[in-house]
């Protein structure tokens, strides 16, 4: 893709040339161990403090810098055992991301749902994506999120314990003007994507499941949409959906 990608730790350098040598690490990893950048970035996790083993250690996290080092993205997670992965970060910053597996494609009257996730394997805090590409028929739209009274597309997730689910990234709808009522309603017309971040929990159960070969975590739901013509809206419709992701221990 064109990223440059280096690691910034507090650790002193012998430990990580240990670290990296053990595990054929192959980018950089730098030493802050004055603790001098994880404070200019103001990533410096101030439950420590100096003099604790623990004092200067950060709020891990990735930014993704332009050439000139500007910061252009941020993924940070308020818990340290939750990470962004790779292809998830590569998917919101507009980098082309290959489906993982074979991507599921159903066809409704009202229109064409392709979805996949982000990666094939993961551990347990690794938050990665679910992405729904939709493509309304002709003359069709989609109800958008806003004011209104309607049913919102959207994915509904089987409850879980172990799976922790975030906000939706919903992009700009436009207007549709419903005429019997002289009512506008914000709706999609056109090919639109939504991203579904997940993340497999940390616990006790994952981390030992984790370990076992072969593990994998099925999600399963619904895509929920109710979809509309500039003369009526047809009744809220559901898309079964489901995906198994293979599960790897932490490092």
């Amino acid at each position: 893709m064109g990223l440059g990608v280096a690691a910034i730790t507090y650790d002193e350098p012998g430990l990580i040339k240990k670290f990296t040598d053990e595990r054929t690490i192959e980018f950089p990893v730098l030493s802050d161990q004055d603790h001098s950048i994880v404070q200019r970035y103001g990533l410096l996790n101030r439950q420590y403090e100096p003099g604790h083993r623990n004092y200067g250690i950060p709020h891990p996290g990735t930014f993704i810098l332009n050439r000139d080092g500007r910061v252009l993205a941020r993924y940070f997670e308020e818990e340290y055992q939750y990470r962004n992965t790779a292809a998830s970060i590569a998917l919101k910053i507009g980098q082309p991301v290959r489906s993982m597996g074979m991507p599921s494609r159903h066809a409704t009257p009202h229109l064409d749902l392709t979805a996949f996730v982000t990666d094939e394997t993961v551990a347990p805090g690794h938050r990665f994506s679910i992405v729904l590409d939709i493509t309304p028929k002709p003359g069709i739209r989609v109800i958008a999120p806003g004011q209104h009274s309607y049913r919102v597309v959207a994915l509904y997730l089987d409850l879980s314990d172990d799976v922790r689910t975030y906000r939706v990234s919903y992009p700009r709808s436009t207007d549709l003007l419903l005429a019997p009522q002289n009512e506008r309603l914000p709706a999609y017309a056109e090919p639109f994507r939504l991203i579904q971040d997940v993340a497999i929990v940390v616990n006790n159960e994952t981390r030992q499941l984790a370990q076992k070969p072969g593990s994998t975590v099925t999600l399963k739901g619904v895509v929920e949409y109710q979809a509309c013509t500039e003369q009526t809206c047809n009744p809220p419709q559901q898309v079964p959906v489901s995906w198994t992701v293979g599960l790897k221990p932490l490092g």
